[in-house]
């Protein structure tokens, strides 16, 4: 997890976590247990906090497409996913076309997937002469 980001809706930070006390670290573990062997997981883990940031400062601000949105999320609920991913990573599988939501992989991915296509296809359909 990474240090310095801005506290979710429950207010706590990072920080909080790495420099709690052993206590609370055993509490959080046997939190995670139960929420493992009982498969639910509390609300309050699903809230974010939805800040939208201007793309382009010299950019119209008036235009919703010149601003993308982060969600400040829980950073507890950040933990809980982590240990997932560690203890199931293994199973865990997608198709190798998936670009969201998938580690080393991001929308940016996708989206110079698809320009590189459609440019290669532009070029071989504008070299092909029709008799």
């Amino acid at each position: 997890m990474e240090r310095r980001h801005s506290a979710g809706a429950d207010g706590l930070t990072v920080e909080h976590i790495i420099h709690a006390h052993f206590i609370l670290l055993v509490l959080l573990t046997l939190l995670f247990n139960m929420l493992y062997v009982y498969g639910i997981v509390p609300d309050a883990f699903s809230v974010g906090i939805a800040i939208p940031l201007v793309k382009n400062m010299d950019g119209d601000k008036t235009k919703s497409n010149n601003y993308r949105c982060i969600t400040l999320s829980p950073a507890i609920s950040k933990l809980f996913e982590m240990v997932l991913l560690q203890l199931f990573d293994k199973q865990l599988q997608s198709d190798d076309l998936q670009f969201g939501c998938k580690r080393k992989s991001t929308c940016s991915h996708a989206i110079f997937t698809m320009r590189t296509v459609i440019e290669r296809y532009v070029r071989a359909c504008s070299t092909v002469t029709l008799s």
